[in-house]
């Protein structure tokens, strides 16, 4: 019996990490280790990395490798199918686990609204809520979540269509341009400007690989269309501009002086009340049919932390949207 209980100890000090063998199934699964990154919320080269120390300690390969293609060897097929339903086992109970816990609630979102609108909002809730704990999830590919990691909250432009998840609309989208307070003196101070006039300087634009970080249907050409005038005399005719997939790093653009970008209010409110950024004109373009959705797994519909949670976030949404209807200016409605 001694010697069978430590070879069991043994073969238990060898065996690959958990980590490891996440990052490995997630990868076999869906074939791709920069999806595998996103879907657990971690870096490319972390993926690449616990997989590579994986193979080392096995001395095998596990993926043939082809340009960006990945597909498992047969030792790879091996360990994953042995590996896939003990780590689903594992995530069922550490979920059960979780969920025993009446205090903890996990929020996914993606990076830009991560760092434009909850990050600064963040320690306001935990201030206000102390026993309560957030585990929030950061990631672009909501849909595409491993069921590891089944949040009890997504906040999101696109709801799913799953039966497990309640959905209500958040607020909608109100889009203006922006810029820092030293490129509207350099270039648009003292001047009548129309919507259209901002085209002739430098521009700021999301390309369309990142639209769906925030709002797909809406860039400069959306603008000129929408306030072109009706003799087709004004034309999209843009000066020099600068392009990026990151919405967060064109807000640091704008405030750097860059150039004019078109803000989402949910985005970049909280820089125009600073005096960080400004609005060179009172033109916007509101869309009453485009929302952020609260999507809520129906087992913490009923919690008390996410009920508290949940009034929070509508009273945050509720200020945040008060401040564009106090403004006053005139709106271009869909």
């Amino acid at each position: 019996m001694q010697k069978k209980q430590l070879f069991a100890d043994r073969l238990l000090a060898q065996m690959p990490s958990l980590r490891a063998l996440r990052c490995f199934v997630t990868a076999a699964r869906y074939e791709s280790f920069t999806l595998a990154a996103e879907v657990l919320c971690v870096t490319q080269a972390a993926v690449s990395r616990q997989i590579k120390e994986l193979e080392d300690a096995l001395d095998v390969p596990l993926f043939e490798r082809t340009g960006r293609h990945i597909a498992l060897t047969d030792s790879g097929r091996i360990l994953y199918n042995a590996s896939y339903l003990s780590i689903m086992n594992i995530a069922e109970a550490a979920e059960a686990v979780r969920r025993s816990d009446k205090q903890a609630l996990s929020i996914c979102v993606s990076h830009t609204f991560s760092a434009l609108w909850l990050s600064s909002r963040l320690p306001r809730f935990r201030a206000q809520f102390p026993e309560i704990k957030l585990n929030v999830m950061v990631t672009e590919h909501f849909m595409e979540l491993d069921e590891l990691m089944q949040p009890d909250v997504i906040i999101t432009k696109n709801p799913p269509r799953e039966l497990e998840y309640d959905v209500e609309p958040l607020f909608h989208d109100v889009v203006y341009p922006v810029c820092s307070p030293g490129f509207f003196e350099s270039h648009f101070q003292g001047k009548a400007l129309k919507p259209l006039d901002l085209l002739a300087h430098s521009t700021l634009h999301l390309s369309l690989l990142g639209r769906a970080q925030v709002c797909e249907h809406v860039d400069w050409r959306v603008w000129s269309n929408w306030f072109q005038q009706g003799d087709g005399s004004d034309r999209y005719a843009p000066g020099e501009h600068f392009e990026s997939n990151d919405y967060r790093l064109l807000v640091s653009s704008a405030e750097g002086g860059e150039g004019t970008l078109l803000g989402w209010h949910h985005l970049v409110h909280r820089q125009v009340d600073q005096g960080t950024l400004v609005r060179p004109v009172r033109d916007a373009i509101v869309f009453h049919d485009r929302h952020h959705y609260l999507i809520t797994h129906k087992k913490a519909t009923e919690r008390p932390e996410y009920q508290l949670f949940r009034e929070w976030l509508i009273s945050e949404v509720k200020e945040m949207m008060a401040s564009w209807r106090e403004t006053g200016e005139e709106r271009k409605a869909l």
